[in-house]
């Protein structure tokens, strides 16, 4: 994967659904809720950083994520616009304990 922000995002994503439990098919059911176009498989291989997906694909991810997490224990997915915004902590992902 040579795009440094869809990496980004990737790792993100795949940390906050390991954080809160939330397996790979029920995101990628959402997502398909919310208008995505990549299969179950394509989905897998983007959060293990094995694919590329557009920028709308990897921010409908981030969307779908983001209606499943509990907003009170879990922070919020950045989508790609998040992550170019000045003054973001892009570079700096989360650390998982």
């Amino acid at each position: 994967m040579d795009d440094s922000l869809g990496r980004e995002q990737a790792v993100r994503l795949h940390q906050a659904l390991e954080r809160a439990s939330i397996k790979h098919r029920r995101l990628w059911v959402r997502y398909l809720s919310l208008g995505g176009s990549a299969d179950e498989l394509e989905v897998g291989a983007y959060l293990h950083q094995c694919l590329e997906l557009p920028v709308r694909e990897r921010d409908l991810l981030s969307w779908a994520a983001n209606t499943l997490l509990d907003r009170r224990y879990h922070p919020r997915v950045p989508s790609s616009a998040d992550l170019l915004r000045p003054g973001s902590d892009r570079g700096v992902p989360e650390r998982t304990a």
